[in-house]
């Protein structure tokens, strides 16, 4: 048989042939080996800009005008030239970490994933994101997986356990069933299954964590304080609630709906709380809409009108309602919207005159742009798709009229790579100036849609892991980069923008498919959940404001920052946050989580919460006056634990039993003997 020519040969072999004897990026491995990491450094920036040219900035960083995943220089890179830059991009990550220079390492790390990610537009039909295409050059594979590992490395270092396991995680996911010439020896020492199974124990925040007293990273961590508000008076919503609506005016809380668990009851009341005094929740008219006519109160929004002192209740039917918060009554006069489709809409699968099949929406992203007088509405479920759909639709609230702005009613076969993809339960807001609208994460119920012999139907959910705005003007998506300090992939999380701060807020939610193991210490087995719940805290800043002795090319760029706080709510889904804009504070009420992953002495699958906490962070306007980070090192309630007095370890930990009534925990005789006298001290406590 004769040998096959090189022009025979497909391209990724012809890759795979070059990238053996000629990347140029391994001149600069060789120089990091020797220890000469300056000159390795320099030669890895040589050889990148040999590739891309002096006119692309490197790294490429988020923000305007250019600054999303996806670069067109990028898209137009062979596979070899794609693998070189990689290789060059892991390298400078790699010596930045040794100069400490942690921002510009994890921004470095991201540009392999850009570099990834636009390999996609350059297959022949866009792909959803579940499927993950990988080419068959082995040196890829490496690359790839080598940044997500050493991004893995840093965010655990700054505490971020639930990025750093989800991005070991994925190194693994992506690689497991690659063929055998991709299984090499240096692949799975990068991997390293051992830290990978060690990290899956983690919880997120993990309450044995050290810690953290020392300086913060700037830019990249926040101090910040959970502090639980007493309600005095049992009833109302104390019992828990989920999938309800949740807002602030004029410094009272306002809960609508939901449900007590996914079995009932469900609600259609409404109550509110004085933040101010918080006694007990005084009950408001409920929602008077037959359940006929409007379908369960679940999953909806409510979006304050400051400028009429009105709160709209978006159902996915034409008529938006509209409850009055000065009388207190919903209004006899709500709002009729209407809605004419065009051609182009008919063809996005809008037939029956209106966008929502059934006249019913819920886990639907509701945005309300004040400065735009404009309601945004992304994804969701309806009548047709249990699972999730990609259709955005905006509503100016000036002549009532809706509008596509892109999408479709139901889930299309082929993906589109300009959008973002159907989902639901996403985070989203919109920019003070009216701008752009943001939108995070969310999950595709897969499952959901293989029980209904719909398109796309597989065995789990697939949670998203991107971060999409929508340019007003333009009326454009643009795929954002997640940098900085994030959080992880994530679906029915907490989200707020808060004007005072300047900044958006991400508690909690879930990850459908990250898992979690539980080591029994009796049997010394791991019991396995197939998800992870989260109790961590994040901002997003659209336009940071660094000091002068902290000057990068990412510095000013938009970035994430986790919030570091010794106690923090339970693990939780479905909580909702608020802001007051009377004084700028963050409040966050209910959610529930999944008894089996969390201590609990119920015999319940599940629980909801009816808490309210005030979140305090170290900002200008933040409400961190006051804290006093020292003593809640030691008092704080670490999501269901509590921390010991003596040496701030956290566990099922007992009370004191003292005149104090419990304000602080001990979790042994040794701890109390060593703590007692100092705690007797500090909170004037004595025998009872």
């Amino acid at each position: 048989m004769a040998r096959p020519t090189l022009d025979g040969l497909g391209e990724e072999l012809l890759v795979n042939l070059m990238t053996k004897v000629s990347l140029t990026c391994r001149q600069g491995d060789a120089l990091f080996d020797a220890g000469r990491f300056d000159a390795a450094e320099a030669k890895y920036f040589q050889e990148a800009f040999e590739i891309v040219g002096s006119g692309l900035a490197l790294p490429t960083t988020a923000g305007d005008p250019t600054g999303g995943v996806i670069c067109d220089l990028y898209v137009g890179l062979n596979l070899w030239k794609r693998a070189n830059l990689m290789g060059c991009c892991v390298g400078i990550a790699k010596c930045l970490r040794r100069k400490n220079d942690i921002e510009m390492a994890l921004a470095w790390c991201d540009e392999v994933n850009v570099l990834y990610r636009c390999g996609f537009h350059q297959l022949p039909q866009p792909i959803y994101d579940w499927i993950d295409w990988t080419p068959d050059i082995p040196e890829l594979t490496l690359l790839k997986s080598t940044a997500l590992c050493v991004a893995s490395e840093i965010l655990a270092e700054l505490g971020n356990s639930g990025t750093a396991t989800t991005r070991r995680w994925n190194a693994h996911k992506t690689t497991k069933n690659l063929p055998m010439h991709h299984q090499t020896t240096l692949l799975h020492g990068v991997l390293n299954r051992a830290l990978r199974n060690k990290m899956l124990e983690l919880r997120h925040p993990d309450p044995h964590a050290p810690l953290g007293t020392g300086p913060l990273v700037p830019g990249l961590q926040v101090r910040g304080s959970w502090a639980r508000l007493n309600v005095a008076k049992m009833g109302g919503v104390t019992d828990g609630r989920e999938a309800f609506a949740c807002f602030i005016w004029n410094s009272h809380l306002y809960v609508a709906g939901g449900r007590t668990s996914s079995t009932g009851p469900f609600h259609r009341d409404m109550w509110k709380l004085n933040l101010n005094a918080p006694e007990q929740w005084h009950r408001l008219p409920g929602y008077p809409v037959t359940l006929g006519a409007s379908g369960r109160f679940i999953g909806w929004t409510m979006l304050v009108r400051e400028s009429n002192s009105t709160v709209l209740l978006f159902t996915g039917r034409p008529t938006i309602d509209v409850f009055d918060l000065t009388s207190e009554t919903w209004s006899s006069a709500p709002l009729h919207t209407t809605y004419t489709p065009t051609a182009a809409d008919v063809e996005a699968g809008i037939t029956d005159g209106w966008p929502w099949p059934g006249k019913v929406s819920c886990d639907a992203t509701v945005m309300f742009s004040a400065s735009q007088n404009t309601v945004y509405v992304f994804g969701g479920s309806h009548a047709r798709s249990i699972m999730g759909c990609d259709l955005f639709m905006a509503l100016d609230l000036a002549t009532l009229r809706w509008r596509r702005l892109s999408g479709s009613v139901r889930a299309p076969r082929v993906a589109n790579n300009g959008c973002p993809s159907p989902r639901k339960n996403a985070g989203g807001w919109a920019s003070p100036d009216g701008a752009r609208v943001y939108l995070l994460f969310g999950h595709f119920d897969r499952e959901a849609a293989s029980v209904y012999n719909e398109l796309h139907g597989a065995g789990e959910a697939f949670g998203h892991e991107d971060f999409w705005s929508w340019g007003v003007k333009e009326e454009k998506w643009r795929r954002e980069r997640i940098a900085g300090n994030p959080p992880c992939a994530r679906t029915e999380l907490a989200y707020v923008y808060n004007e005072k701060l300047q900044r958006a807020i991400v508690f909690g939610g879930y990850h459908p498919t990250l898992p979690t193991y539980v080591l029994n210490t009796t049997t010394g087995r791991d019991t396995q959940f197939n998800y992870s719940y989260f109790g961590d805290t994040f901002l997003y800043d659209v336009a940071p404001s660094p000091s002068p002795d902290h000057a990068t090319p990412t510095s000013r760029a938009p970035k994430w920052a986790q919030v570091l706080t010794a106690g923090f709510p339970t693990y939780r889904c479905q909580a909702q946050f608020a802001v007051d804009s009377t004084t700028g504070k963050t409040y966050m009420f209910g959610g529930w989580t999944n008894n089996q992953y969390i201590p609990t002495h119920t015999q319940m699958m599940s629980r909801s919460f009816g808490d309210v906490w005030e979140l305090r962070v170290d900002l200008p306007g933040g409400n961190f006056e006051g804290v006093d980070v020292e003593e809640e090192g030691r008092v704080a309630r670490a999501g269901p634990w509590q921390r010991c007095w003596a040496c701030a370890a956290a566990g099922p930990w007992k009370k004191c039993g003292g005149t104090c009534k419990g304000r602080v925990f001990f979790c042994g005789t040794a701890c109390f003997r060593e703590g007692w006298a100092e705690h007797k001290r500090a909170h004037k406590c004595r025998k009872a």
